[in-house]
């Protein structure tokens, strides 16, 4: 799910991601493989003065209710800023009940929520699910697809950061091995260090990679999608022209393919404590594989504007992803 803000107007652009399950409450429930977006507009309900910003909010809860002809049921959402540059909040998949709706049953959703200290409401136009796998890109603006580089192992690569909505969007961040973002990045923060020693990956679990449980981009997109190893983006590099850009007003690197193909990586900087460190002059990406010589970091790279190249980075700072598909 994403939430768009408006900071002219007292309204809210949302696009609810309705993730439906065979365990749902009602009968006949829908399983669906993809994430169906729908765009409701948020009315402020109350005459106060004031409109709900990014500026000002970093999360918030909302109700996001199905409502039908005979039955309405709610289920408690949250929503975390996303990235830098539009005004967009993220579905938070780890707080928030997984939305359900019926198969032939015409509903409606409705959306509350105190933001900013201000009440808002919305409703969607009618809709009807049909008992057929939706098939709908997740994002905003349907912009989540792959690319083809004519890359010699044939691997896809993302035209977005993962949480973005446009090839220039900063998108999330993630600590390496971690599936949700957060506020604040350090060590006394990061999942996988308790008491000062690493409880896993740490060189005696044999494991040199993320395993998928372990993969902010399976976790968010479904095991069609994956974050890249090194040798991954190795081959990015050795087979791609990669030179510096500036897109939309964003800096970043264009990585153009033997076909013609290319795909934009915005320079999103990176996140150590509860700050953005060096956003819009360098871009830090996470990838999967495991740094062997010292397991307190990870394979990454890096891109500014001379050079894009692998490195290692300490596990727990906060860095954007580039997914890959892997369903072909």
């Amino acid at each position: 799910m994403v939430m768009r803000f408006s900071k002219v107007y007292a309204t809210l652009f949302v696009a609810i991601v309705l993730m439906l399950s065979m365990a749902s409450c009602h009968k006949d429930s829908l399983t669906l493989n993809s994430l169906a977006t729908f765009d409701i507009e948020l009315q402020k309900m109350s005459s106060t003065d004031g409109i709900a910003s990014k500026s000002t909010v970093s999360d918030f809860e909302a109700v996001v209710s199905v409502a039908y002809a005979d039955d309405t049921v709610g289920y408690k959402c949250r929503f975390v800023a996303s990235d830098s540059i539009s005004e967009s909040y993220m579905y938070d998949v780890a707080h928030s009940d997984v939305v359900y709706a019926s198969i032939g049953k015409p509903f409606r959703l409705l959306v509350d929520a105190n933001i900013g200290g201000l009440e808002y409401h919305g409703e969607s136009e009618i809709f009807v699910l049909d008992g057929e796998p939706l098939t709908v890109p997740i994002d905003i603006e349907s912009s989540l697809s792959y690319v083809n580089l004519g890359l010699p192992s044939g691997l896809l690569w993302a035209n977005c950061n993962l949480g973005a909505s446009s090839p220039e969007g900063y998108g999330s961040y993630f600590a390496w091995g971690e599936t949700s973002d957060k506020l604040n990045y350090s060590w006394e923060t990061y999942s996988y260090y308790n008491d000062s020693l690493l409880v896993k990956y740490n060189g005696s679990d044999s494991l040199t990679s993320l395993e998928s449980i372990d993969d902010a981009v399976t976790a968010m997109l479904g095991s069609d999608w994956r974050m890249p190893t090194k040798a991954e983006f190795d081959e990015l590099l050795e087979y791609c022209t990669a030179t510096f850009a500036t897109s939309n007003g964003v800096n970043g690197y264009r990585f153009t393919g033997s076909n013609g193909n290319s795909i934009f990586l915005p320079m999103a900087g990176g996140r150590d404590g509860d700050g953005l460190l060096s956003g819009g002059e360098s871009g830090f990406y996470w990838l999967s594989s495991l740094y062997s010589e010292d397991t307190e970091f990870a394979w990454g790279f890096l891109i500014d504007s001379e050079s894009a190249y692998a490195t290692s980075y300490y596990r727990m700072y906060g860095q954007t992803i580039r997914p890959v598909y892997v369903n072909r």
